[in-house]
């Protein structure tokens, strides 16, 4: 299911549904393309990282403050945000309740044309 959600993405993007944004800040709504690391007390833990991740800001795919911390990014910018695991975070049970660093670049903004 998610190849085929990349592909109907990657072909959207060829036939004119959505249009490359280079000159302003990520919002909510864009589909951007980033990398990051997450870390924990300075350390990097075991799935906390991707490298050309396609993320839709505003959809809540994300733990809480993550995809808030990418809203106003510019292409190429690098940040560092700070998010907190929920309670009941099932995906990593070591990780439920507690608070992240991630170092985040922004490599391409995709905004749906209207």
């Amino acid at each position: 299911m998610k190849k085929i959600l990349g592909s109907l993405f990657v072909l959207s993007l060829l036939f004119g549904c959505f249009s490359s944004d280079t000159s302003s800040a990520a919002q909510n709504g864009d589909y951007v393309i980033i990398d990051f690391v997450g870390k924990m007390d300075g350390v990097a833990f075991d799935g906390g990282s991707a490298e050309g991740y396609r993320l839709k800001l505003g959809s809540d795919t994300m733990i809480d403050g993550f995809e808030d911390g990418i809203v106003g990014m510019k292409i190429g910018e690098e940040k560092t945000i700070t998010a907190t695991f929920p309670e009941n975070y099932v995906t990593a049970p070591d990780l439920a309740g507690k608070e992240a660093t991630f170092d985040i670049t922004l490599h391409k903004i995709y905004r749906e044309i209207e």
